[in-house]
């Protein structure tokens, strides 16, 4: 009896999913070198049968990208590499100005992509290449697009985060643990040093963060990784708790941070305000109902946390909280403060 359909199973699981992903964007790095690289080589790197980098780089072929072998003149076999010198032209006809600015636009900005990055050396290499593809005056378009924006960061950290980005991706795709140090954002904090299994990084507010699965408490957790004191990747592997959610985890959160109490918030914002509550999504929960003096009343359900309360406090006399009665409670005694405080 064949095992294909058991095979075809693996290789359609996210997990099996994710850790190709990775190796053909890593073999794509390999054969970008000088000289290119045997498929042996890559098989041997990777883990995987010379059979499956053959699929891996007839995927890459398939996207369009110009690659060729030449015989290796040290042995019999043959090296692959991406053909810049032939068909250069057919790379530049997959990129167009607007695919050159998102990249642009991207190592612009703090975080996991920007110039603060593990990442943004190789983005700034691959946005050399296309600008050299596209010849002289596509350049000169590209030039003035980019100085067309500037970057607008005023509340960036102050030490660089920690290189911990490829190694949660490897740990990640492995399903490997790693030993972390951790300094939690909250006064007289100590590192905390223990073991999770790396599930999926994200970014909000210019910040990278990370869901992350501790074992020993049974329970998914949010990292901020420039909090990240130490990461070591270990050799021991464990499966990812069958019940864990992204989405569900992000629908309930209302900016990062989740485990609090599901709480509905009906707020109540004045008109002078009201445009800029209509504009935006707040929450993918959220339901707005329009008030006969110009306001709005926004309604939203999610994980209790401080973000929620600060995002209120934030429109000072402009809202006010119809509920839950504990935060408005909340906002009655900071109101006394507040009196207190400024006379």
């Amino acid at each position: 009896m064949s095992d294909a359909p058991n095979e075809a199973t693996k290789a359609n699981s996210p997990t099996e999913r994710n850790a190709q992903l990775v190796r053909v964007l890593s073999i794509l790095r390999d054969i970008s070198r000088f000289g290119g690289v045997d498929i042996y080589e890559l098989a041997e790197r990777y883990g995987v049968t010379e059979r499956t980098i053959r699929r891996d780089l007839d995927a890459l072929e398939g996207a369009g990208l110009p690659i060729e072998s030449e015989p290796d003149p040290t042995s019999s076999k043959k090296r692959w590499r991406i053909a810049y010198k032939h068909d250069l032209k057919k790379l530049s006809e997959l990129l167009d100005a607007s695919h050159y600015l998102a990249l642009r636009l991207s190592m612009g900005q703090p975080g996991p992509l920007g110039g603060d990055s593990l990442m943004f050396g190789t983005l700034e290499d691959l946005s050399d290449k296309i600008g050299e593809a596209l010849g002289p005056r596509e350049r000169e378009l590209l030039r003035t697009i980019d100085r067309s924006f500037f970057d607008y960061d005023k509340f960036g950290y102050q030490a660089e985060m920690r290189d911990v980005f490829w190694p949660l991706l490897a740990a990640m795709s492995g399903r490997q643990l790693c030993q972390i140090t951790y300094r939690a954002a909250r006064a007289n904090a100590y590192d905390s040093s223990y073991q999770i299994l790396p599930l999926k990084l994200f970014s909000h507010n210019r910040t990278l963060y990370l869901h992350a699965y501790v074992p020993k408490h049974e329970s998914v957790i949010t990292l901020n990784l420039q909090r990240l004191c130490e990461l070591t990747v270990l050799k021991k592997t464990i499966e990812p708790p069958a019940d864990y959610d992204p989405d569900a985890l992000e629908g309930s959160a209302f900016g990062v941070f989740t485990g609090g109490e599901m709480t509905h918030y009906r707020l109540r914002f004045e008109a002078h305000v009201a445009t800029y509550i209509r504009e935006r999504v707040w929450h993918r929960s959220q339901e707005l109902s329009e008030l006969k003096d110009g306001g709005v009343e926004l309604s939203f359900t999610c994980s209790a946390s401080p973000e929620v309360t600060a995002w209120i406090a934030s429109w000072c006399d402009a809202v006010e909280v119809l509920e839950p009665e504990s935060v408005r409670a909340r906002f009655a005694d900071i109101g006394k403060k507040m009196l207190e405080r400024y006379g």
